[in-house]
């Protein structure tokens, strides 16, 4: 499989760690953070395809560290996880530039196909670009 890194940002240790358990067994390479500030330095050594962001957490909330992580990777896909749902919150993602969100408990069924389309269209790309440099 092709390297497809995952990033993983909740202060909340039981959401990180279902989720990595079920990413990892499909395959994919993930790395947990528990808050906003322990996010920004491992995206300072590791690239990122996705990262799945709590809105809620103490110190820095989802929508800053989006911010920050767009800066500093702009290709990256973010999608907001949370449990409080708000037009205002939905316009403010948007503009931080999440791509969607989803409720907690996370809906696996709605949460894979997202990320298998993303990671096709990653490998589709990347193999384009290789076909356009031969």
């Amino acid at each position: 499989m092709i390297d497809t890194n995952i990033l993983l940002v909740d202060d909340d240790t039981d959401t990180c760690d279902s989720m990595s358990d079920v990413f990892l067994d499909l395959g994919y390479t993930v790395d947990t953070a528990h808050d906003g500030a322990s996010a920004v330095e491992l995206s300072g050594g590791h690239h990122y395809l996705l990262a799945f962001l709590d809105y809620n957490m103490p110190g820095m909330d989802g929508l800053e560290l989006c911010r920050r992580l767009k800066i500093m990777q702009p290709n990256i896909v973010v999608a907001l996880i949370t449990g409080f749902t708000s037009i205002t919150t939905t316009g403010e993602a948007a503009e931080a530039g999440i791509r969607c969100s989803f409720l907690k408990p996370v809906d696996f069924s709605l949460l894979i196909p997202l990320v298998e389309k993303i990671v096709g269209n990653f490998v589709s790309r990347r193999s384009s670009e290789g076909a356009n440099t031969c």
